[in-house]
């Protein structure tokens, strides 16, 4: 089977790449394309990848002549523009390769801007399969646009790859990333904008009066205004904004943090809650429904409201007060983790749906 994956970007944080193509890769032909340029990507060899310099016509030049040249199986699309351009380019004289389509929304739909609803709406009407990261994703469609797609509509939960957690768990020998004499070490692993919500654990750890370590993993357009307002906490709160890094190196961190925090207003389903979950953090969520989907054991998470500061601020007291017996309970999420949320049963699931594609396809010829 030959597949087309076409997503905005490939970089550390990409699921398209990390969770699908990868681990793909020893049983299907896969072709990548990326809408903005990967330089600082290093693509496994298994995987041909091209990319359209964040050019919407050169996207269509390259898209228009891997066309071309290649007979592609199963077309996998991961967002709306790529989508569009796929479209585009199969026009008018590839249409058929529509049947052939698959779209995953990794998202829930109130999270996206109008103008990517919009998108998504184009490319699901027209996919031959639709298929969202979880059942909260499912739920939060609008029931017009699912009355008209919705026979095709499937959700898929979001996995994992704890293979990649275990290894390098194995290869790490000692801390690196947090100051082995913090109390309390926190992690907060997204993209720094108001959707992720940074600034309310900022803001809560101004009220409390132990010593703690703050790492932000990420980049957005929040990082200088929260970087900002760090300076201004008391300074037995140590705060660190390290951008966008490697996958291995933030599931490093995870391995390490006492506690991942998520007050997220709107999410897919975060591939970083579940990672650390199986790391071994302790969690701080928000009530969203995606959270809420995770259910992590009870014993080994906390659920907040985030417009109720004091919630957010007894969770960080709870941990801080519980701090021995929950760095004793690291093993405690792990089986539940692989139980329901490994990536070896979500790609299971995808390649049922590309299988019967294949097939459907293959009937038609």
């Amino acid at each position: 089977m030959k597949l087309l994956r076409l997503t905005p970007a490939l970089k550390a944080t990409s699921a398209p790449y990390n969770q699908f193509s990868l681990g793909l890769k020893a049983t299907i032909d896969q072709t990548i394309f990326s809408f903005h340029s990967y330089e600082d990507m290093q693509i496994d060899n298994n995987i041909e990848a091209f990319h359209g310099s964040g050019s919407i016509l050169r996207s269509y030049q390259v898209l228009k002549e891997l066309i071309k040249k290649n007979v592609f199986d199963v077309i996998h699309i991961h967002n709306g523009l790529t989508g569009i351009l796929f479209f585009f380019a199969i026009f008018p004289f590839n249409l058929n390769l529509l049947s052939k389509s698959v779209f995953t929304l990794h998202n829930s739909w109130y999270v996206l801007k109008t103008r990517n609803q919009f998108l998504d709406f184009f490319v699901m009407m027209f996919s031959a399969s639709v298929c969202t990261c979880g059942k909260s994703s499912f739920e939060s469609i609008p029931k017009l646009i699912k009355f008209f797609i919705g026979s095709k509509m499937i959700p898929v939960v979001n996995g994992f790859d704890n293979k990649r957690i275990d290894k390098v768990s194995i290869s790490k020998d000692k801390d690196e990333f947090f100051n082995k004499e913090s109390s309390l070490k926190v992690l907060c692993v997204g993209t720094l904008n108001n959707t992720k919500n940074q600034i309310a654990l900022l803001k809560a750890t101004e009220h409390i009066d132990k010593e703690m370590e703050i790492i932000f993993l990420g980049d957005g357009t929040n990082r200088k205004m929260l970087e900002e307002y760090s300076k201004s906490i008391s300074c037995h709160k140590n705060v660190f904004f390290k951008g966008l890094v490697s996958r291995e190196i933030t599931i490093g961190h995870m391995l390490e943090a006492d506690v991942s925090i998520s007050l997220s207003k709107g999410e897919g389903l975060p591939i970083a809650v579940l990672e650390s979950m199986y790391a071994g953090c302790f969690l701080i969520l928000s009530n969203i429904s995606p959270h809420l989907e995770i259910s992590p054991p009870k014993s080994r998470c906390i659920f907040v409201d985030t417009s109720d500061q004091d919630q957010i601020i007894e969770s960080l007291n709870y941990v801080l007060s519980n701090l021995s017996e929950i760095r004793c309970g690291r093993d405690i999420s792990k089986e539940y983790s692989i139980d329901n949320f490994s990536a070896e049963r979500m790609l299971e699931k995808y390649k049922g749906i590309y299988q019967s594609l294949y097939d459907r396809n293959k009937e038609i010829k």
